[in-house]
């Protein structure tokens, strides 16, 4: 006669020992580049770029990440420029 494991004898089926970590996971781990200065910086992006292009009717994008010096350059050189264009067309 055998004897059947009770819920509280049977163990819950644990992940592989070596399991690969997710890719979100390793991102988190291993930090960013940024695209612009190329300088390695942990925690999240302060901003990101954006290539956007078509191949036929399929369209790609990407964000690659910036850090928090590169993100602030760009996005107030971007209102600084716009600012000036709307002052000459006014």
């Amino acid at each position: 006669m055998a004897i059947k494991p009770t819920a509280t004898q049977s163990r819950p089926e644990a992940e592989p020992e070596h399991a690969p970590p997710s890719p979100g996971e390793v991102r988190r781990l291993q930090g960013y580049v940024c695209d612009f200065c190329d300088r390695h910086f942990e925690g999240t992006p302060a901003g990101s770029g954006l290539f956007l292009w078509s191949r036929g009717d399929e369209y790609r994008f990407e964000e690659p990440p910036l850090c928090e010096e590169c993100a602030l350059r760009i996005s107030v050189g971007a209102v600084l420029k716009w600012q000036s264009e709307e002052e000459e067309e006014g």
